[in-house]
């Protein structure tokens, strides 16, 4: 017990004495506010700009806990939601703030955006702070109105794409060095349109990858991948919680071994929450059923070259972001009607758990058994496209993870930007499972 008396209590004693370990906060300081951001924030502008607060680090050292969502909106956009939760002097006192952002912002304008709208949810709370005296609020007149004047009611504008929105967009890579190269194009259209009622959703998709590797025997190995895809969603709501779909998709794959491959499948959803609460938590269960067409490029395992064979498929997924993290996993469980011996059954899991001050628990896992591969190639394949992953090849399983810890401590103020030789680091491009890094 002396090593006890000797160590621990004075270790204990200097934590409790040390500057800033208290959870108080002086009258005439300005506010402290943790930002918790759980989709892309622009930090450094956050914080550039608004300079009334003291950003902390930790929870527990902030009056004000700002969380940020972000799910996408019909339009390609996003629509941000920030909770504004008090605590300890503000406990009680919250506040949620929404707004959207359009598909053609750029980065300068969303971040401007979503600066606007957490100064101003954090005003109320300044309003209380030591600093209140010294802030004010400035008003910007709607063009072409005299100064004060109000924008009046809002309204919805004329829009001649009737909620259409378009997206169109080509890539390509290459990349070599002397004993090998690699070049890959791809492309895609995307078409949707999205209202309270209804949801459609229109896309297709190519790629096509080419290597070219010389082998110590000075022979070229050549290889060439393609895949073509195209899928359609169409969606009616029912109400907060039901909704009614049907999914369609057609496949084109050199490496799966579909000349064509089609499925339709009608299905219905239930969110055990309402739907204008999906950026903090969902729970949903998504039953469909439906047709399977195939037509091979080659024999499969099974001697077969066309087949069409009825499917079902039953998703249970939950998410949430609250103070404490983020947790979201889900459950896919599919099988032909005609033989259920052919299924599969994946889960996926991950979260992010604040442990205690400043220790947080990040953990990812992935899962499915496989018992539905009806496109082997019953020739099997080589040793070479086996290595390129160029064919399919048997399996039971899939599975990944990830699990880690990280802990941080030290000054309880993040308020300073610093960019100074922030830039210094390398690069790395990836396409057709390859990366080249420098």
């Amino acid at each position: 017990m002396t090593w006890i008396r000797q160590v621990l209590l004075p270790a204990a004693l200097c934590l409790v004495l040390l500057p800033g370990a208290g959870f108080g906060q002086a009258q005439d300081e300005a506010i402290r506010v943790f930002l918790d951001c759980q989709t892309h924030c622009d930090t450094e502008h956050l914080r550039r700009e608004i300079t009334y607060v003291n950003w902390v680090r930790d929870r527990q050292d902030a009056v004000v806990h700002l969380l940020i969502t972000s799910q996408g909106t019909g339009g390609g956009g996003q629509e941000y939601t920030l909770q504004l939760m008090g605590l300890r002097d503000f406990q009680g006192v919250n506040d949620e703030i929404k707004f959207s952002t359009r598909q053609t912002d750029t980065g300068d304008e969303v971040r401007r955006a979503l600066t606007q709208r957490i100064a101003l949810g954090l005003g109320r709370y300044v309003a209380r702070g030591g600093l209140a005296e010294r802030v004010r609020i400035t008003f910007v007149a709607p063009p072409g109105g005299p100064p004060g004047a109000g924008a009046g009611p809002v309204q919805q504008p004329k829009d001649p794409w009737n909620l259409w929105v378009f997206r169109v967009s080509v890539n390509g890579f290459l990349a070599g060095e002397s004993q090998s190269e690699q070049n890959d194009i791809s492309g895609s259209v995307r078409a949707d349109r999205v209202s309270e009622t209804w949801k459609f959703r229109i896309s297709a998709g190519a790629n096509r990858s080419h290597s070219e590797f010389t082998l110590s025997d000075s022979t070229v190995f050549k290889s060439t991948n393609s895949r073509y895809n195209a899928s359609s969603l169409l969606v009616r709501s029912l109400g907060d919680h039901w909704s009614l779909g049907t999914e369609a998709n057609a496949l084109r794959s050199t490496r799966e071994n579909y000349d064509l491959t089609a499925k339709v499948m009608p299905g219905i959803e239930f969110n055990v929450f309402p739907y204008r609460e999906s950026s903090r938590r969902q729970l949903v269960l998504v039953y469909q059923v439906g047709l399977s067409y195939a037509n091979y490029q080659d024999t499969t395992i099974y001697n077969k070259l066309v087949e069409t064979r009825p499917l079902h498929r039953f998703v249970l997924a939950a998410e949430a972001v609250q103070p404490w993290g983020s947790v979201d996993g889900s459950l896919n469980a599919s099988s032909y009607l005609d033989d259920f011996a052919n299924n599969r059954i994946s889960v996926f899991g991950s979260c992010s758990i604040r442990l205690v001050r400043g220790l947080n628990l990040n953990v990812y896992g992935s899962y499915s058994r496989v018992r539905d591969q009806l496109s082997l190639l019953k020739a099997g394949a080589s040793d070479e496209e086996i290595l390129l992953r160029l064919k399919q090849i048997k399996t039971s399983y899939y599975y990944s993870g990830s699990i880690g810890l990280s802990y941080t401590f030290g000054s309880k103020f993040n308020n300073i930007v610093n960019p100074r030789f922030g830039n210094l680091g390398g690069g790395c491009f990836c396409s057709g499972g390859s990366c080249f890094c420098n």
